[in-house]
Formats: C-alpha cells, structure tokens, sequence
C-alpha cells in the first residue's frame, strides 16, 4: 500500500514548495508598510499613543436638514411605525478600545490602525441597524495624542444611510 507524503515530492519538489514559501513571507514582510496595522512587520517599539473616540449621529430633522446629536453609545430613535427603539453602540462594536466612548484609552497597534478599524465599526454599525428611521450616519470625533506629540482630531464618518 503506497501512502502520499511530503517526502514523496522529491528534493526538487521540496525545493520549490520551500521557494515558494520563503517568497509568499518575504511579501508578506515588504508591504507591511501598506497595511494599517503594519501587520508582519517589525517595529521596534510599540507606539506610544491615546485617543478619545466620541460618538455622534446624523439626524434628519423635520424641516428636512440634518443635526448632529452627540449619543454615548445608546439612543432612542423612531422606526417607520413610529416605535421608539434602543440602539446600542456596544451591540456590534466588541473591541473594547472601540466600544470606549468619551474616555482616553491606548491606542493599540497604532493610531492608523484603530482609525481605520473605527471606520469600518462606524459603517458596520450604520449599516445594522435598520429599524432607525432617523439615523443618516454615525461620525466619530477621536482626540489623538500620537507619541506625545500635540493632540489633534480625527473627523471619521459612516457611509450616508438611505432614507
């Protein structure tokens, strides 16, 4: 009974299995750069930044324009039925840096890479909850001190919601 291996593939077939390899981490490593969160990359020291994400959403208003209204994390707003329901930022957004809302947490892998994961819990969030009726868009607000360099702030918002 013959059995299938790696060893089967011969010294030829090892080589380019291994070439391959080698060439698929190299890659890897060369565009870490590309990738917000630097991922296969080395970096010697782990950033040194903070930020305060607050959370506001985009509101139609009956005259037809829109308001910004700060929320906590939870708010009421109507359904098509004219119902008030409860949403909750937290029901969606489990990383507990991004679920903290108007406190001054570490900025974990870098500031680049929780702004682009807050941008994508904005849209997700935005997109999940399709019983608010008043809801145009989620924004966020994160005062970042990167490295101990003067704060500054972030504008980040969520895709505009139909109507």
């Amino acid at each position: 009974m013959a059995r299938s291996s790696f060893l089967d593939l011969g010294i030829r077939g090892r080589s380019w299995l291994a070439a391959i390899y080698l060439t698929g981490q190299a890659a890897l490593v060369l565009t870490a750069s590309a990738r917000p969160e630097r991922a296969f990359g080395f970096q010697m020291f782990n950033e040194s930044s903070t930020m305060v994400i607050s959370l506001s959403r985009r509101v139609r208003q009956a005259d037809g324009g829109v308001a910004t209204v700060p929320v906590s994390g939870v708010w009421q707003a109507s359904d098509d039925d004219g119902v008030l329901r409860e949403f909750r930022w937290g029901d969606r957004v489990k990383d507990p840096i991004l679920a903290s809302l108007d406190r001054q947490v570490h900025a974990s892998y870098g500031v680049e890479a929780q702004l682009f994961r807050l941008q994508k819990a904005l849209d997700d969030v935005a997109s999940h909850v399709p019983r608010d009726r008043e809801t145009r868009a989620l924004v966020a607000d994160v005062r970042v001190r990167q490295n101990g360099r003067r704060e500054y702030t972030a504008h980040l918002e969520s895709a505009w919601r139909r109507e």
